[in-house]
C-alpha cells in the first residue's frame, strides 16, 4: 500500500513537471495544452491503472479475500482512509460477544483491517491491535479505525457460565476421588483496586478495567493446537489447585459422609475469599462471582460398590440402634404409666377403706383384730406394688418380645 501511494505520488509530480515543462517553452500553451493533454497523460493514467489493479490483486492473494471487488474496496478505502470518507469504508458489527457477519459474507474490516468503522454494542468490549503491538481497548459506540489496526479480541460483559471437566485428586488415606459438575460464574473486573465486586447500576450497567481485558487477552496459555486457552478454562485452572488441596487434606468419610463440618463448603469459602479473588484480578482481570463445588465421587468403579457397601451397612446399624433405643424408651414410658395407674388405684382403694373407718366412728377398743390385719395386709400389698422392678431380657427388648417379671 505505501509503495502503491509513493508510485502515485511520482505520477503526480512527474505530470505537473510535464505540464510546466510544456507550457514555458509553446508560445501558445494553453491552447497547446489542452489539445496535446489527451496525449501527454494516457501514459501515466494508465501506468496508475495498472499498478491500482496490481495492488489489488496483491491485496487479495496475501489477505486471502474471496472476490477481487472487495481488494478493490479496500484500496480505495485506504486511499481514502479519513472518517470524512464514510463512503468506501467497510464497517463491522460487534453483537453478544461475536462479529455479527452474516452467513456467506466477509468482512473487511475483519479480514483485513482498518480502515473502517466498528460498531460495539452496549455489554461488548473490543481489544485492538497493531501488527507487533497491542492498540486500544473500545467499549459501546461507533468507532474509527485507523489502517494498521484491527479486532484482536471480542469479550462480552455479561456475567459467564462454567461447568469444568471432572477434577481428580487422592484423599488423605489415598483413594482417587473426581468432583463433578463443578460450576463458577466470572465476567470482566471492573476495578483493579476494588476489594469486593463492583455492583452494577443503571447509570454504569457494564463497568469493565481496560487493564483487565488486556489481562484476559494475554496472560492465557496456549494450547498444543495453537489456539489460545478459552477463558472459563483459564479460569478453571486457576482455581482447581485449591479444591485439589482440600481432598488431598481429607479423608474419605469425611468427604461422602461428613459427621462434621461440609467440605463443600469449605472449598466454596477459600475460593471466594479475598485473597484468591485479588490474585485472579491482578493475574487473569476476572472476577469471581459465584462457586457451586458439584458433588464427590470415587473414581474406581471397584471401590465405590465396596464404599457403597460399607456405607449401607453402617447406615443400618445406626438406623436399626436407634430404632432400637426408641422402642425400649416407648416400652419403659408404657411400663412405667401402667405401673403407676395401678399403685394409684391400689392408694384410692386404700383411702376409700380408710374413709369409710372414719365414717363409722369406731375407737381403738372397738376395732376388731381381724380388720386391722385386713388393712394391714392391704397397705403392704400396695407398697410392694409401687417397689416393685420391672425387669426384662435385653435380647428381646429390641424386637420388643420382652416378658414382665414381678419380683
Amino acid at each position: 500500500m505505501r509503495f502503491f501511494r509513493i508510485f502515485v505520488m511520482l505520477g503526480i509530480v512527474l505530470g505537473w513537471g510535464v505540464i510546466a515543462t510544456f507550457i514555458m517553452e509553446s508560445p501558445n500553451s494553453v491552447e497547446n495544452l489542452l489539445r496535446m493533454m489527451p496525449r501527454y497523460l494516457l501514459a501515466p493514467a494508465v501506468a496508475m491503472i495498472v499498478a491500482f489493479l496490481y495492488c489489488a490483486s496483491y491485496l487479495q492473494d496475501i489477505y486471502e479475500l474471496q472476490s477481487y471487488g472487495s481488494a478493490v474496496r479496500y484500496l480505495l478505502a485506504s486511499l481514502f482512509d479519513g472518517a470524512s470518507f464514510s463512503l468506501f469504508l467497510p464497517a463491522l458489527y460487534i453483537s453478544k460477544g461475536k462479529k455479527d457477519i452474516k452467513d456467506g459474507r466477509t468482512s473487511l474490516l475483519d479480514q483485513v483491517g482498518g480502515p473502517g468503522w466498528l460498531y460495539v454494542e452496549p455489554g461488548n468490549v473490543v481489544l485492538l491491535e497493531y501488527l507487533h503491538s497491542p492498540s486500544n481497548v473500545v467499549g459501546a459506540g461507533w468507532h474509527f479505525i485507523p489502517r494498521n489496526q484491527r479486532v484482536q479480541e471480542i469479550f462480552s460483559l455479561d456475567d459467564q457460565h462454567w461447568t469444568a471437566n471432572p477434577i481428580v485428586a487422592t484423599t488423605r488415606d489415598g483413594i482417587e476421588m473426581a468432583v463433578h459438575d463443578f460450576q463458577f460464574g466470572f465476567r470482566i473486573c471492573a476495578n483493579h483496586r476494588a476489594d469486593s465486586l463492583v455492583r452494577r447500576v443503571g447509570a454504569a450497567p457494564y463497568p469493565f478495567s481496560s487493564q483487565a481485558v488486556r489481562d484476559v487477552a494475554y496472560n492465557r496459555s496456549v494450547r498444543i493446537d495453537t489456539l489460545l486457552v478459552p477463558w472459563g478454562m483459564a479460569t478453571q485452572f486457576r482455581l482447581d489447585g485449591i479444591v485439589t488441596d482440600v481432598i488431598n487434606k481429607t479423608n474419605i468419610d469425611d468427604l461422602i459422609a461428613p459427621t462434621t463440618g461440609d467440605p463443600r463448603n469449605e472449598i466454596k469459602h477459600t475460593l471466594l475469599s479475598e485473597k484468591i479473588r485479588g490474585g485472579m484480578k491482578n493475574f487473569l482481570g476476572t472476577e469471581l462471582v459465584w462457586v457451586n463445588v458439584g458433588r464427590f465421587e470415587i473414581n474406581d468403579e471397584k471401590i465405590r460398590e465396596d464404599m457403597k457397601k460399607y456405607r449401607q451397612e453402617v447406615w443400618f446399624t445406626r438406623w436399626i440402634g436407634s430404632s432400637s433405643l426408641l422402642l425400649a424408651q416407648g416400652r419403659a414410658e408404657m411400663i412405667s404409666e401402667v405401673e403407676g395407674g395401678r399403685a394409684e388405684t391400689t392408694a384410692n382403694m386404700l383411702t376409700g377403706i380408710i374413709q369409710a373407718l372414719d365414717d363409722a366412728g369406731l375407737k381403738n377398743d372397738q376395732v376388731d383384730e381381724n380388720l386391722w390385719n385386713i388393712v394391714l395386709a392391704r397397705t403392704a400389698q400396695v407398697i410392694e406394688s409401687m417397689t416393685s422392678v420391672e425387669k426384662f431380657d435385653i435380647s428381646d427388648r429390641a424386637n420388643g418380645t420382652g416378658k414382665e417379671k414381678h419380683e
